[in-house]
């Protein structure tokens, strides 16, 4: 099967949607299928990925989405779809004003969207919707990541689309040996915006060095918030900078717990499936798309979202008793196997195969 997966946020650009593509689409091509990426992007890209246009920045969900959109984008991405001639379109975020949208508006083959955002809230979405579901005409197939992303397109399309979690690839993670003993150490990872709630580790760090003297805290990530983190973190909290997707395994080695606080607008824990695979306990958000992922108490302690206290407290908990940190470790790398992609890639190619059949009824009904 020819495929071309979209998605409508700069690859250049570290997320959860590119995370989620990128492990796709690299599972479908163990499992036969020819796969190009669509994206926008602003410096080089790997082989496989097909630049379209120059993103900007644009505030979406709680963050600033780097999208690309305009009378020249959408003749690349029609120019692309020819030339590549795909049995099929897999478009990522076909709601956003980017190269997805445009992709759906100019495909000439079967499309199938992947829904992404927990947004149940916009007020966007809800002032589109008679467009929204023009464009709703043209899928064959629907897939949300979680109920969190199910509930919002129930809300905005009134039907329910076909749940497939976000995967990890876990063969990247199986590496990770043990944390070390003597160490202490929380790291974060995502982007430093004030939704990821990076600051509420900050705010927590004073209490739990307290009770923890010895402990360091690891930021990993770039963004709008670095330079307010800087200026109130204390000595023991070291920023990191971005942290490329190939160097994920190696800070993950570095951790004697992660940790996830963030505010909302999250709509499945990527990232917490990833510190899950290196067997590492977890802290994070009790937030509808964390609680979908992490069990409290099992894999990992789920704690109040933007409660600096609580935080510290867990984190506390967790550092204090290796035992049940390196218990809540092996659960949760057990757990993460459950999604890894080469699973759940076959049941993608479902959605692909059905789309593809009910395209072709629909072209013999005419």
């Amino acid at each position: 099967m020819k495929v071309v997966i979209v998605t409508p946020y700069s690859w250049t650009t570290p997320g959860g949607v590119n995370s989620h593509v990128e492990g796709l689409a690299g599972a479908l091509r163990r499992r036969g299928s020819q796969v190009r990426i669509l994206a926008p992007a602003d410096g080089p890209v790997p082989r496989g990925v097909v630049p379209v246009g120059r993103p900007i920045g644009v505030p979406f969900n709680g963050s600033v989405a780097r999208l690309a959109f305009g009378p020249r984008v959408a003749a690349r991405v029609r120019r692309h779809l020819l030339a590549l001639d795909p049995d099929l379109v897999h478009v990522h975020e076909p709601f956003a004003p980017s190269v997805g949208l445009l992709a759906v508006l100019g495909a000439r083959v079967p499309v199938v969207a992947t829904f992404h955002a927990d947004a149940p809230a916009s007020r966007l979405y809800r002032a589109a919707r008679p467009a929204l579901r023009a464009i709703r005409a043209r899928l064959a197939g629907c897939i949300a990541v979680s109920p969190a992303a199910a509930a919002t397109v129930a809300r905005v399309l009134g039907e329910s689309p076909v749940i497939i979690p976000n995967g990890v690839s876990v063969a990247r993670f199986a590496g990770v040996g043990p944390p070390d003993p003597e160490s202490a150490t929380v790291v974060f990872l995502g982007r430093l915006e004030r939704r990821k709630g990076a600051h509420v580790l900050v705010a927590a760090v004073p209490g739990l060095a307290a009770a923890h003297p010895g402990v360091r805290v690891l930021i990993g990530g770039d963004g709008p918030e670095r330079r307010a983190l800087e200026a109130v973190a204390t000595s023991c909290v070291e920023l990191l900078g971005a942290v490329p997707s190939g160097e994920l395994a190696r800070l993950a080695e570095r951790a004697s717990v992660l940790c996830f606080p963030s505010l909302g607008g999250e709509s499945f824990g990527v990232v917490l499936l990833e510190a899950m695979a290196a067997g590492r306990p977890v802290v994070a958000s009790r937030i509808p798309g964390y609680a979908g992922v992490l069990r409290d108490g099992v894999e990992g302690i789920l704690v109040p979202p933007g409660d600096p206290e609580a935080l510290a407290t867990a984190l506390g908990a967790v550092l204090g008793d290796p035992e049940r940190a390196r218990a809540m470790g092996e659960r949760g790398r057990a757990r993460a196997a459950s999604f890894d992609w080469e699973a759940l890639a076959g049941r993608v190619e479902d959605v692909y195969r059905a789309a593809m059949a009910r395209a072709s009824g629909a072209r013999g009904r005419r």
